[in-house]
């Protein structure tokens, strides 16, 4: 208990063995005690910086002095020392409290008129990070494009740890390009573990973080997120996407979970694929909407129309048009 103010164990066993004998030389309290003669000389250096010892006849013999002549002052400088610290924090949380008032007087808006305005990367991360702490029931969330780094993973882990410990649900999408990749693989098992759940699909319509049914976080360029993002309090907007989350949650494989075999049907990325081509899209449009590269996109592609029986990309759709499955 006195490592507090200074006394080591072996110091406080060298202090009791010299009031139990204290007419001990070194090599006596040594023998005592069971430590080597540096280390007992060490703890007599110790106990006489304390005011715990007094050395006699050129430091062959030791007498003891009353504890409270010692260590009752060194109490008192450590209690002052705490006081000290107690009245340092209360003067930060004041100021955290002031700080605070500030910031909801003078900082961004949120909910003045429904929609706040977040330009470049990392205003977005700060929000982000701000709104997740404040979260209280569930944080949603739609994650398009390719893998985050390992890096990028551990960072969020200390975050959503905390999240997950006070009982916030936590639901996140990926695209299916994912399962291959091992660090997020990895990341969702531990979410799993806390209670977190992870699931993909195919394709996604973009990034989307809803904290419980109160905000939601888009970004103003789906395509361009250095962009910025906007900040969405309108009721009747976030619980519009909500039921968009709610409806891709419903069609989603969990991740880790084999996907269900298409057989003679078509899959849920067949379908995506498909529902792509009709739009428009080009070949970069659908490898970045689904987060795969160019090669995997026309791999795919290649094995929709053999087993569509098909010889053009047209004459694919037609087919998928006539089986019922677009």
């Amino acid at each position: 208990m006195l490592e507090s103010v200074g006394l080591s164990r072996q110091a406080h066993d060298v202090y009791r063995a010299l009031l139990s004998k204290p007419d001990s030389d070194l090599d006596d309290i040594a023998r005592e005690v069971g430590l080597p003669v540096e280390e007992t000389r060490g703890a007599l250096d110790l106990l006489t910086d304390l005011s715990l010892l007094h050395s006699v006849e050129n430091d062959s013999h030791f007498i003891p002095a009353a504890p409270e002549v010692g260590i009752y002052p060194l109490l008192e400088r450590r209690s002052a020392e705490l006081d000290e610290q107690r009245a340092s924090l209360s003067r930060g949380r004041a100021a955290m409290a002031a700080l605070a008032a500030e910031y909801a007087t003078l900082g961004p808006r949120h909910g003045g008129d429904g929609i706040d305005r977040l330009v470049g990367v990392e205003a977005v991360r700060v929000r982000l990070a701000e709104l997740s702490r404040q979260a209280t029931a569930e944080v949603r969330s739609f994650m398009p494009g390719g893998a985050l780094s390992a890096a990028a993973l551990e960072a969020c882990r200390p975050l959503d740890e905390q999240n997950l410990v006070r009982g916030v649900r936590m639901r996140t999408v990926h695209l299916d390009s994912v399962r291959n990749d091992c660090a997020t693989v990895e990341y969702a098992d531990w979410l799993a573990s806390h209670g977190g759940e992870t699931r993909t699909v195919p394709s996604l319509p973009m990034r989307m973080i809803l904290c419980d049914r109160s905000v939601a976080v888009v970004p103003v360029d789906v395509d361009e997120s250095r962009q910025g993002a906007f900040v969405i309090r309108y009721q009747s907007i976030v619980s519009a996407m909500g039921e968009l989350f709610e409806y891709v949650w419903n069609r989603a494989d969990s991740l880790g979970a084999p996907s269900a075999p298409s057989f003679d049907g078509p899959s849920d990325r067949d379908l995506a694929l498909l529902a792509m081509l009709e739009d428009g899209l080009t070949d970069e449009g659908i490898s970045r909407k689904m987060g795969v590269s160019i090669r995997t996109v026309r791999r795919t592609m290649a094995d929709l129309m053999r087993r569509l029986n098909a010889q053009s990309r047209f004459q694919a759709g037609t087919e998928a048009v006539r089986r019922g499955w677009i």
